[in-house]
């Protein structure tokens, strides 16, 4: 009697990032990445918010960012990427597109009508996930398109340390349990402020030359308008036969020379 062959199962077709994000979800009962964009969606709705397709991955990118500052690790297990400009995976786009289909809405509409008709549940996520979502929500929904991409390409290690193409790497966001500072507060110049010595010497050295040269002007001018210099221009005038042949005089008599021009 033939012994029977074991049956050969086909591999699961996952690459390591999408394998060890579904053994993370299965071993810790996290939620999936569409009910993070779904809640995060319903929180936008919630704040009279409608976001665009690109404002809206950059809030999921920020999330994961703030997130691992948090608790070492990201709220997602989108593998973002430095595509074109900054933070992107096409399973964002996924996500986004289940959304738009399954409440039947478009990302481009405007806001007005989306916020009246559009209902969008939350699922229930753990406080710092809440948390975050509320606060990126409040930094941004009021703040042009640019201010966010901003701070997502240049104010977030991942990005500011990648190259075009890379895989975004968070091992290197500091785990300090602090929400980062998105638009920190320039404190006001202080009232005793003084300047180095060194500085304040050719600041008056700069302020007596200009002194020297605003006098000098004062006595050139006065110069023109005497008599000695009103005659001795006319003599020159009458010198030719018409006034546009008249040399140009800035600068370029003395005060002997016009008074020898007087005396003749």
């Amino acid at each position: 009697m033939n012994a029977m062959k074991p049956v050969q199962l086909e591999k699961p077709s996952l690459d390591k990032t999408s394998f060890l994000g579904l053994i993370y979800l299965v071993t810790f009962n996290m939620p999936s990445d569409l009910q993070i964009a779904q809640s995060l969606l319903a929180a936008c709705v919630g704040a009279g918010h409608k976001p665009g397709k690109v404002q809206f991955t950059k809030y999921l990118y920020l999330l994961d960012y703030c997130y691992w500052r948090f608790t070492g690790r990201k709220a997602t297990s989108l593998p973002w990427k430095f595509y074109h400009y900054g933070p992107w995976c096409e399973q964002v786009e996924d996500c986004m597109a289940d959304l738009a289909s399954q409440y039947a809405f478009n990302w481009r509409e405007e806001e007005a009508p989306f916020i009246s008709s559009v209902e969008v549940p939350t699922h229930r996520l753990d406080i710092t996930t809440t948390s975050l979502m509320n606060h990126l929500i409040g930094a941004f929904k009021d703040r042009e398109l640019n201010t966010l991409l901003e701070v997502a390409y240049s104010q977030t290690e991942p990005m500011v340390c990648a190259q075009r193409g890379d895989t975004l790497d968070f091992s290197i966001v500091p785990v300090d349990k602090k929400m980062p500072v998105f638009f920190p507060i320039i404190p006001p110049r202080a009232e005793n402020f003084q300047l180095h010595p060194e500085r304040l010497k050719k600041i008056d050295a700069f302020r007596a030359r200009a002194e020297k040269l605003k006098e000098k002007a004062k006595h050139r001018m006065a110069f023109r308008e005497s008599a000695s210099y009103q005659q001795a221009a006319s003599m020159l005038k009458d010198e030719f036969s018409t006034a546009d042949r008249l040399p140009e005089m800035s600068g370029a008599m003395t005060i002997e020379a016009a008074n020898g021009f007087a005396t003749g």
